[in-house]
Formats: C-alpha cells, sequence, structure tokens
C-alpha cells in the first residue's frame, strides 16, 4: 500500500475525530419520508426556516438518495432532523431503513428532533425515538412534532420554535 510520509497528522486529526463521534461540523442533517409530499413540504418549510436563522441544513428525501450519503452526513453534522410519514402502524420503510442503518452504524452524541406525520394512526415518531434512544449519548429536541396529513398555518409557529431552539443550541 501506500506510504504517507507528510501530512500524516490530518489523517490522525480525522481518525481521533471519527473513532470519538464527534460531529465535524455544527449543522443540521434533515431527512424525510414522504408519500404524498405533506411531509416533505413539512421539511421543506423547516428547512428554509433554519437557512434563515444562519444554520447550514443538508437535505435528503430517503426514497431517493441511498442511505450511506445520508448516514454519512448523519456522521458529519451535530443536530439530526427526521421527518417520516407513518405507514401500516410503523415508520414508511425508507426512514425506518435510515433509522436503522444509523443504530447500526451505532452513531453517538447527537442532537435529533422528529417529525412525524399521519390521518390516524401516528406511530413514526414514538417509533423512531425507541430506536434511536439506544444511541449513547443521543439527546432529543422537545416532543414530536406531529403532522396530520398537511401542516396547518397554526404549526408554523411550532416549526418556529424548534428552528428557534436548534439554532440556538448551534450557534450558541
Amino acid at each position: 500500500g501506500p506510504v504517507w510520509r507528510t501530512g500524516f497528522e490530518k489523517f490522525l486529526e480525522k481518525y481521533l475525530l471519527w473513532s470519538s463521534y464527534a460531529p465535524e461540523e455544527k449543522s443540521v442533517m434533515l431527512a424525510y419520508a414522504s408519500i404524498y409530499g405533506h411531509t416533505e413540504n413539512a421539511a421543506n418549510i423547516l428547512a428554509a426556516k433554519l437557512w434563515e436563522r444562519g444554520v447550514r441544513v443538508r437535505m435528503y428525501d430517503t426514497s431517493v438518495t441511498p442511505a450511506s450519503y445520508i448516514v454519512s452526513d448523519a456522521f458529519r453534522c451535530s443536530h439530526l432532523v427526521l421527518a417520516s410519514s407513518s405507514y401500516n402502524a410503523g415508520i414508511f420503510v425508507t426512514m425506518e431503513n435510515l433509522v436503522h442503518d444509523i443504530v447500526n452504524h451505532n452513531l453517538q452524541g447527537r442532537k435529533i428532533a422528529v417529525i412525524e406525520n399521519g390521518s390516524w394512526a401516528v406511530t413514526s415518531g414514538k417509533l423512531i425515538r425507541e430506536l434511536l434512544s439506544k444511541l449513547k449519548n443521543t439527546q432529543f429536541i422537545g416532543e414530536n412534532i406531529t403532522v396530520r396529513s398537511a401542516l396547518k398555518e397554526d404549526q408554523l409557529s411550532v416549526l418556529d420554535a424548534l428552528a428557534d431552539e436548534i439554532a440556538a443550541d448551534i450557534k450558541g
């Protein structure tokens, strides 16, 4: 294999960072799984609100983006927001796969917010929290935000409050 004669300290820095599970940057990885577009809409609104507050956001649709890309940014970012539709009294399949990947990679020390959506049996948020609560040093930001089918005008203030809390934590 190759022999590195210079710049070895950069490799060592990365190894120490990655082995400690410390995030590389104070930013948000926002992943969503949407069936009819309403969960995506809520995620887009939150992303815009975070961006307005000066927070860098990396946003992914779990239905089209390979989980490996999303997991790598989950390691890179200090905060995660997972937004998912409920599906058959569970988590929408692509989000469920992502959450299992995050747990299987043993991601640690992140602050996580959860947005759940559904018409009657809204269960995705509770199930996502249960799975991610197994991870060391995981802190959840507030309670789950529940969207019933589509985001209502009066729920914008809830997204504002979440964006304020995340931005304050990142900038603090």
